[in-house]
């Protein structure tokens, strides 16, 4: 318990500056390193998400250097509508973000390798939620990666890979860090976004809610389960 105290303590969480960019940008590249070179985000992508949301972009310094972010903007989805992550992001500029938007859509989220294990990823989270808060959105959506399935891509179904990590019989680090931070799996999806190998075996992801909504004239808890179908890297919810 000393321990996590300590390690928080190192931690600060704080919005992007323009003179941070060339340091979130070697983060990315060392937390998608199995990506291939033309899949890496660029310093010009990560300004347009910047002067689009500048509230929305994260970052945390451990110790002074900077070793995790997220990105978020706020959108308008359609629940009826099947969308891809280029569309939701704008090809990745964010030129899509609506300040009238009802929903915040959490696009990324990276910690560097060296510094995983730190629960740096949860300060994040908690940054989002106060994002919601502030800005009175009605739900989180985002997208999991299960970047481990690769190991067992052809011993076991994508679903039974899913449930070996939820009873922690597998370790995946990205799905760990959506499991500790409260979301459940809904489903896996496919063909959201063109991704190596490694990467395939998108999830649907919903984090019970813990506000509640009116509807019908009844309060309900989970109304949001109705998740936006994304046919991929999925979508889950958080209020």
């Amino acid at each position: 318990m000393t321990e996590k105290k300590s390690k928080s303590s190192k931690a600060k969480v704080r919005r992007w500056e323009l003179q941070d960019i060339p340091a979130i940008l070697e983060v990315h590249r060392a937390a998608y390193r199995d990506f291939p070179e033309h899949q890496l985000e660029n310093e010009r992508l990560f300004r347009l998400k910047m002067e689009a949301f500048p509230e929305g972009q994260l970052l945390i310094e451990y110790e002074g250097k900077i070793v995790a972010y997220s990105t978020s903007l706020i959108v308008q989805l359609d629940q009826s509508y099947t969308y891809r992550y280029s569309e939701i992001t704008g090809a990745l500029t964010f030129s899509t973000h609506d300040p009238s938007g009802d929903s915040l859509y959490g696009a990324d989220i990276a910690v560097h390798p060296d510094y995983r294990g730190k629960r740096l990823s949860k300060l994040l989270y908690t940054g989002r939620r106060k994002l919601l808060k502030r800005y009175n959105l009605k739900r989180l959506v985002a997208y999991g990666r299960i970047p481990g399935y690769h190991q067992y891509a052809g011993k076991m179904s994508a679903e039974q890979y899913v449930e070996g990590v939820q009873k922690a019989e597998i370790s995946d680090p990205a799905l760990n860090m959506h499991l500790r931070a409260g979301y459940e799996v809904k489903r896996v999806l496919f063909n959201f976004s063109r991704t190596p190998p490694a990467w395939i075996g998108p999830l649907c992801l919903n984090l019970k809610t813990t506000i509640s909504i009116q509807s019908a004239g009844k309060s309900q808890q989970q109304h949001w389960s109705d998740l936006y179908d994304a046919s991929a890297f999925a979508l889950c919810n958080i209020s």
